[in-house]
């Protein structure tokens, strides 16, 4: 088993990538903290069941990301808010977070995983 004894936290699993990362990581002996979309916790609340499951966190895969297409003269406020905190802020706690555990244990992985449209662009 490839990712034995790893602890894993893995964002947007719900589909995709993120789901695909689950069935692999998972047959492979991990351990996994899964976030799907619909969680109804808040992310601070999450981010606290993380410091109490886990001792350590050896990979951290931030796979979540949402878009509102919309023209900037329209998009309202709280959309935009939306999209900084899952796409940004998000991974930046999230990986603050572990990096400090990854410290501590002296191992660690993070991947952060973007769309295509963050490299060419995309109207709205």
């Amino acid at each position: 088993m490839l990712l034995q004894n790893k602890t894993a936290v893995v964002t947007g699993c719900n589909r995709g990538i993120g789901k695909k990362i689950l069935e692999v990581f998972s047959a492979n002996g991990a351990t996994i903290f899964a976030c799907v979309r619909n969680i109804t916790e808040e992310f601070k609340i999450y981010l606290n069941e993380i410091k109490k499951k886990f001792n350590k966190i050896d990979i951290l895969i931030n796979n979540a990301g949402t878009n509102v297409d919309n023209l900037s003269l329209r998009m309202k406020d709280d959309e935009w808010k939306k999209v900084i905190d899952i796409n940004l802020t998000s991974t930046f706690l999230l990986s603050k977070h572990a990096i400090k555990k990854m410290l501590k244990n002296k191992f660690g992985r993070i991947v952060n995983i973007t769309s295509i449209v963050g490299h060419t662009g995309n109207i709205g």
